[in-house]
C-alpha cells in the first residue's frame, strides 16, 4: 500500500492467455471451495479475444483479493462466482473487458459499501467481527484498479450478497505473442511432459516452509498432485534444524516462504549455506512469496536461493522452476 501511494508501483505488460489466467483461479480456489461446502464456478467463454497485453501478476492480485473476501463473508452452503467478457473492441487495438465476483454470502450496507475501499476500513457487525481481516485488500484492489486505468463498481445489500465489476482495456494480443506453457491447451501437457521427460517428481521430497497454514495446504496439494512428497515447517527456525539434522539427499529442495516469525527466509536459507555439512548446505532454495518486487528477486539471491515464485502462485511457473533447480 505503501508503494502505491508513493507513486512506486510500476506494472509490467505482458502477453496472456485470460484463459490460463482464470484456470489458474480456478485451480487455486476449488479445493478450499469445496471443503467450505461453496458452490464455485468460472466463466470465461463470452471472450472473442483471449490473447492481450496486460500486468498478469496484478490482475492476478485483483482476483485472489476480491475471491478471498468473498470466500470469507459467504456461509458454507452459498455459492461464488467469477467471470470476464469482452464487451467490446476498439479500431486501435484494444479490447474492453468486464470481470465479475459475485457471492451469496452477508452482503454489507450501503453506508459501508460507501467507503470499503479506504484503507483499514472493515465493517463493525456481530456478523463480521469473528473474520479476520486488515482493511487493506480492498483499497490495495481499487488502488490497483486504477493504475490499470480501469473502474471498479460494488453492487451489495445486507443479506444479499455481493457483486463488484471491473471495467479494464487491454491492448491486444496474438496467439505467437503469448509463451507456448502459458497458454490454457499446453498446461496439462506441459505438466506431464515436465514430470517425465525431465524430471520424475514422484522421486523427489520438498521441505515446504509456510507459516501461513491455509497457503500451506494449498501449496501441499498442487505439490503432492503433481506427485512431490512434500514435509512442512512453520518457519525458518524449524525449517534450519529440519534440514540440519536430515542425512544429505532426504530432501532435494526447499520451497521457503520469506515473512515469517521467529526467522524469516533469508535468515533461514543464510543459516542453511552455512551448515557444515557441503551437501545439506547445498540444498536448493525456491523463494515462495508475495514479495514479488524486483528487488525482492534480487534479495532472494543475494540470500542465496536458487529461483523465485510470487504469490499467487501460478502452478505453471511454479513447475517450471522446480524443474530447473532440480534438473
Amino acid at each position: 500500500m505503501s508503494r502505491i501511494e508513493n507513486g512506486k508501483m510500476e506494472l509490467e505488460y505482458v502477453p496472456v492467455d485470460l484463459y490460463a489466467v482464470f484456470e489458474g483461479i480456478r485451480e487455486l480456489f476449488s479445493e478450499q471451495m469445496k471443503e467450505k461446502n461453496l458452490d464455485f464456478s468460472v466463466h470465461t467463454k463470452q471472450i472473442e479475444n483471449r490473447y492481450v497485453w496486460c500486468d498478469r501478476k496484478n490482475v492476478n492480485r485483483v482476483l485472489l483479493n476480491l475471491l478471498s473476501n468473498a470466500y470469507k463473508f459467504t456461509p458454507a452452503g452459498g455459492s461464488i462466482s467469477t467471470s470476464i467478457w469482452q464487451s467490446g473492441t476498439s479500431d486501435n487495438g484494444y479490447g474492453t473487458y468486464e470481470i465479475r465476483v459475485q457471492d451469496s454470502g452477508i452482503g454489507m450496507s450501503k453506508e459501508f459499501a460507501e467507503r470499503m475501499f479506504n484503507a483499514f476500513e472493515r465493517e463493525r457487525t456481530s456478523t463480521v467481527s469473528g473474520i479476520e481481516g486488515t482493511g487493506l485488500g480492498l483499497s490495495i484492489t481499487k488502488s490497483l484498479v486504477d493504475l490499470m486505468g480501469g473502474t471498479i463498481e460494488v453492487m451489495t445489500a445486507p443479506g444479499s450478497g455481493t457483486e463488484i465489476v471491473i471495467r479494464l482495456k487491454f491492448q491486444l494480443a496474438g496467439e505467437d505473442d503469448v509463451p507456448d506453457p502459458e497458454k490454457l491447451s499446453d498446461v496439462t501437457a506441459s505438466r506431464e511432459e515436465v514430470r517425465e521427460s525431465e524430471v520424475d517428481f514422484s522421486t523427489k521430497r520438498l521441505l515446504l516452509v509456510e507459516d501461513n497454514l491455509v497457503n500451506m495446504e494449498i501449496a501441499n496439494m498442487i505439490l503432492t498432485q503433481a506427485g512431490f512428497t512434500v514435509e512442512t515447517a512453520e518457519n525458518g527456525k524449524i525449517a534450519v534444524e529440519m534440514v540440519g539434522s536430515s542425512e544429505p539427499g532426504y530432501y532435494d529442495a526447499i520451497l521457503m516462504d520469506i515473512q515469517m516469525p521467529v526467522m524469516d527466509g533469508y535468515e533461514a536459507t543464510r543459516a542453511i549455506r552455512s551448515l557444515e555439512n557441503k551437501a545439506l548446505a547445498d540444498i536448493p532454495v525456491v523463494a515462495m512469496t508475495a514479495n514479488a518486487f524486483k528487488e525482492d528477486v534480487d534479495a532472494a539471491a543475494e540470500a542465496g536461493m536458487q529461483g523465485h515464485v510470487a504469490k499467487p502462485v501460478d502452478v505453471g511457473t511454479l513447475m517450471r522452476t522446480l524443474t530447473s533447480v532440480l534438473r
